[in-house]
């Protein structure tokens, strides 16, 4: 099984203000969660807060934790940009960013991921086209430092080419200095780089650490996600 990931970071420097943030959001839908020690050992309830940079302080939530709903209220409540990512299965990553609650942009690498219907496809594209003059006024960085990530990639195959079970060709870096490749969903690294957001080398090392109570799974609200 692939890598399921949820992060998100929001545009503040006060990590104490995100923990209760996040603290709030679960109380507020009656999900118990205890703060516990920072450098204790992880598991998969834990919802690790890191060390702001650049104004950023980072969130990593549960692996299949649905991260929207959490990112809305945060985002409103502390009034502040969020944006948060997730990868699917290793396959594909998406991205939403926030403003005081409010989506102002959506992207997904793959919107066909999970169908083949072409009206469907088309009104993924759409909605998840990703906009890197909004991303850019939104974080304070140059439109040509994000355009170059925020491409589908085609998952559509024909099975009667005589090439299909040929490897897709890479699409390369979108910058020489990049560490990862087009294709690959952890390319969401350079791409928040580029806007000023760090992801932690070190996962275990937060600064703060909030375990959630056995069976939050489908307990919470997702939010408006559809990828």
């Amino acid at each position: 099984m692939g890598e399921f990931i949820a992060v998100s970071a929001f545009q503040t420097d006060d990590p104490g203000r995100v923990l209760n943030s996040v603290t709030s959001f679960f109380a507020a839908h009656g999900w118990p969660a205890e703060q516990v020690p920072g450098d204790g050992p992880q598991t998969d309830n834990d919802v690790l807060g890191f060390v702001p940079h650049g104004g950023w302080s980072v969130v990593l939530w549960p692996g299949y934790f649905s991260d929207l709903a959490a990112v809305e209220f945060v985002s409103r409540e502390l009034g502040v940009v969020g944006s948060t990512v997730r990868i699917h299965d290793g396959d594909y990553w998406s991205h939403s960013l926030l403003r005081d609650g409010a989506f102002l942009d959506r992207f997904a690498s793959m919107p066909d991921y999970f169908t083949d219907d072409r009206r469907e496809i088309d009104r993924l594209v759409a909605k998840f086209a990703g906009q890197p003059a909004v991303v850019a006024a939104a974080t304070g960085c140059a439109v040509e430092e994000i355009a170059p990530y925020l491409i589908h990639i085609d998952l559509s195959v024909d099975e009667d080419d005589e090439s299909f079970d040929e490897p897709e060709p890479e699409l390369g870096r979108a910058f020489p200095d990049d560490e990862y490749e087009l294709h690959d969903p952890w390319v969401f690294v350079d791409f928040w780089r580029r806007i000023g957001i760090r992801y932690p080398a070190d996962s275990s090392a937060p600064v703060w650490r909030l375990r959630l109570a056995e069976g939050w799974l489908n307990s919470l609200p997702a939010g408006d996600a559809e990828l």
